[in-house]
């Protein structure tokens, strides 16, 4: 692939990410930004992510403080900003980061509205926040157990997911969902 075509793909693939980031509550720019050092595999200065993306100073800098504060990206000195290379290990800093930020403070916000409603005679409310609150606990408990197993086994049980998925899809026809 010519150094053209390349540029291209790897602009396409950033600009999806960045499409895709808001879909999950992430900045775009972010996003963008992530992309690009993870595909790099190497250090990216400031100027070549600000060319590479189209971006000015404010929007890089801010892009790069939330990267940064959720442990996606570390400055490499004067060579830049750099990623990690292993997508398994981004997924859960990222996924450990949202936990201490939402997870904790939902749980709390749902235990309150729970009790408030005690006694208020609207059960349809304490109702649906309790089965809110219920599924928050159940995922609660689904990630404490999960950070218990190594990374290598974690990344293990996915994938014989993924091959028995597959395997399911082959034998029983893909699903129309």
């Amino acid at each position: 692939m010519s150094a053209p075509e390349a540029q291209a793909a790897l602009r396409k693939l950033a600009d999806y990410l960045g499409a895709l980031g808001p879909r999950w509550g992430l900045p775009a720019d972010a996003c963008r930004v992530h992309g690009t050092l993870y595909v790099a595999a190497r250090a990216v200065p400031e100027a070549e992510l600000r060319e590479a993306l189209t971006l000015d100073e404010s929007a890089l800098a801010a892009a790069l403080a939330w990267l940064a504060d959720y442990r996606l990206v570390e400055r490499a000195g004067e060579a830049g900003w750099r990623t990690g290379s292993d997508p398994w290990e981004l997924v859960m800093r990222a996924l450990d980061e949202r936990r201490q930020r939402e997870l904790g403070p939902a749980l709390s916000v749902l235990r309150d509205c729970q009790r408030e409603l005690r006694g208020t005679g609207d059960a349809v409310a304490e109702a649906q926040v309790g089965k809110l609150l219920t599924l928050l606990d159940d995922i609660a408990a689904i990630d404490a157990q999960a950070r218990r197993l190594s990374p290598r086994l974690l990344r293990q049980m996915v994938g014989f997911g993924g091959i028995a998925a597959r395997l399911i899809d082959r034998t029983l026809g893909r699903s129309r969902s």
